[in-house]
C-alpha cells in the first residue's frame, strides 16, 4: 500500500495515512474537541483507522489512557506506526479487532469514555465505494449502529460518555438506539459547511444511566465565507498544540 506522510498541524501530529484508500476528513478532526473530557479518564475509539482522533486526544487529554481499536489490518499497521512515530506508545494501545467481539480484549465498564465516527450508511443506502478501505469506513459492511452502541454501552461504566459523529437523517435511529442501551443522549451539535447551509453532520454526546434531557449546542461552522477562509472555531481546531 503506497502511503503519505502527513504534517496534521492540530497538535503538531505527523501521520501516514493511504494515499489512494481511505484518509481522515475533517469531521476526525472535530469530534476530540466536542467531547467531554476528565483529566485521567480511560478512553477508547471504536474504528480507529489510521489514529487521528486517537493521536489528537492524547494531545487535548495527557494523562488519558486511550486505547484504539481498528479491524482493518492495513490501517491498523499504519495506526501502530502512527502511535510510534509520535512518541505516544506509553499513551495509546493500538488493537486489532472487531468491535462485534470487543468483549474478548476489554472487560465490561471498564472505560471512562468510548468515541467513534462510523460508518455512516447502510448496506444498502447509497453506492458502495469499491476501494475496501473506504466502503468499509463509509457503509455498515463490518459494524452496524446497532453493534456499536450495544459496544460502547458495554465498555462505559455508571456515568460514562459515549461521544460520536454521525448524519442528521439518521439522528432517530441513533437516538432510538442508544436509549435501547441505557446511554441517554444529553448534548448535540450539528455541524454546517456555511452558517446558511444545511447541518451535514450531527455531533452527539450520551451518557450511560443519564435522566432524560438533551442540550442543543450552537452549530459548528466550518467556512466563514463563501471564499472558504476557516472560521474561527475551526481555525483554533488547526492552531491547537496541547
Amino acid at each position: 500500500m503506497e502511503t503519505s506522510l502527513d504534517t496534521l498541524s492540530t497538535g503538531d501530529i505527523r501521520i501516514l495515512q493511504p494515499r489512494k484508500g481511505y484518509r481522515y476528513s475533517l469531521d476526525a478532526l472535530i469530534l476530540p474537541f466536542f467531547m467531554t473530557l476528565s483529566a485521567r479518564a480511560a478512553l477508547v475509539e471504536l474504528g480507529a483507522g489510521a489514529g487521528v482522533i486517537s493521536l489528537i486526544l492524547a494531545k487535548r487529554c495527557p494523562a488519558c489512557r486511550i486505547a484504539a481499536v481498528e479491524i482493518q489490518e492495513t490501517l491498523h499497521d499504519l495506526l501502530v506506526q502512527n502511535v510510534a512515530l509520535n512518541g505516544l506508545n506509553d499513551r495509546i494501545r493500538p488493537q486489532l479487532g472487531d468491535v462485534r467481539a470487543i468483549d474478548q480484549w476489554y472487560a465490561p465498564e471498564s472505560f471512562d469514555a468510548v468515541c467513534a465516527n462510523p460508518p455512516y450508511r447502510k448496506v444498502r443506502s447509497g453506492r458502495i465505494n469499491p476501494d475496501r478501505e473506504k466502503a468499509v469506513a463509509r457503509h455498515e459492511i463490518c459494524l452496524s449502529l446497532d453493534e456499536l452502541v450495544r459496544a460502547a454501552a458495554y465498555l462505559l461504566g455508571k456515568q460514562g460518555r459515549f461521544s460520536l459523529v454521525y448524519l442528521p437523517e439518521r439522528l432517530a435511529d441513533l437516538i432510538q438506539q442508544l436509549r435501547r442501551c441505557n446511554l441517554e443522549p444529553k448534548r448535540m451539535r450539528t455541524i454546517h459547511s456555511f452558517a446558511s447551509s444545511a447541518p451535514s453532520l450531527i455531533l452527539m454526546e450520551a451518557v450511560k444511566g443519564a435522566r432524560p434531557g438533551m442540550t442543543l449546542e450552537a452549530p459548528f461552522v466550518i467556512y466563514g465565507n463563501c471564499s472558504r477562509q476557516y472560521s474561527e472555531e475551526m481555525a483554533r481546531i488547526y492552531s491547537f498544540q496541547g
